[in-house]
């Protein structure tokens, strides 16, 4: 491998590092990181870069360079190619990644974007087999966000480009036909290399994913809006600045801000059944001892 090729995917790891912290967002993380990346090829022998990182459906039928059905998601073509990806992803992955949470936002963009790979990969190999043919791009991982997002969220609005004009607000359901046209049928119907079948496997694998959480964000919601019992937490607070962190808790009307004082009683009270230190995790009070106290 190049030596240009394995800084690339020295970035991609500490890129998906740093994504893992709290405070960081994985979509800002992986625009940023494709971004830093193309620029790298840029100004390097791009071809060889290729033919290390972008996914080569040959390749794929001997089972060799698998892990490019991976690496094939940070390269991308040329400046028009990234640009429309990630402006794309920044604002349609951001307010998925807040509603969803960054686990399942991984979830939705990796498993599209690999999905979206094999299937432009077995396309390649079966029906229209191609001696050596780079893939390349987000497109497959961002498809997969659009289709997870309109089955979520149909009726939520978000700002989109068109062409040089920005909408502040236009439903997802517009800007995902506006994504499957551009992707798949223009693509049908006009000479491209845009891969058709890689936003087509990313978006149904979206889709489905979505139909999944679907489920699972329901539960939480009703959840969410349930009322919750703080007075189970009246015992832990045996100091005035547990008294008064409690007190913020029952009286704060932001989520956000609740959390944080949850997070700071937990990590100032004491476990009732052995003393030790306790740690806020979702609705619970938990203990390495194995100590649970729910708050709903």
């Amino acid at each position: 491998m190049e030596p240009t090729s394995l800084v690339i995917v020295g970035i991609i790891v500490i890129a998906l590092a740093v994504a893992s912290l709290k405070r960081f967002d994985l979509s800002h993380v992986i625009v940023l990181s494709n971004l830093g990346i193309f620029f790298i090829i840029l100004f390097s022998n791009k071809f060889l870069i290729f033919n290390d990182l972008a996914m080569q459906p040959q390749d794929i039928g001997n089972g060799t360079a698998v892990y490019t059905v991976f690496t094939s998601m940070f390269v991308h073509y040329d400046f028009a190619h990234v640009i429309g990806n990630m402006l794309f992803l920044f604002f349609l992955g951001n307010p998925l990644e807040t509603r969803i949470g960054k686990g399942r936002f991984a979830l939705v963009y990796f498993v599209s974007g690999i999905v979206g790979s094999m299937m432009a990969a077995l396309y390649f190999i079966i029906i229209e087999p191609a001696p050596a043919i780079f893939m390349m791009g987000a497109s497959g991982a961002i498809s997969g966000v659009v289709g997870t997002f309109l089955v979520l969220y149909p009726r939520d609005e978000i700002p989109m480009f068109v062409g040089p004009i920005f909408l502040p607000r236009v439903p997802i359901w517009v800007s995902a036909l506006s994504w499957v046209i551009l992707g798949i049928f223009l693509v049908l119907l006009l000479p491209s290399n845009v891969s058709w079948q890689a936003h087509l496997g990313g978006f149904i694998a979206g889709m489905l994913i979505g139909l999944v959480l679907g489920r699972r964000v329901e539960v939480e919601i009703r959840k969410e809006s349930a009322p919750r019992d703080y007075s189970k937490l009246e015992a832990l607070a045996t100091t005035p600045q547990l008294k008064n962190a409690l007190e913020n808790i029952r009286d704060e009307a932001h989520k956000d801000v609740r959390e944080v004082w949850l997070e700071y009683f937990a990590e100032h009270s004491q476990c009732p059944k052995c003393g030790g230190k306790m740690k806020y995790r979702k609705d619970h009070l938990i203990c390495q001892c194995g100590e649970v106290i729910e708050i709903w």
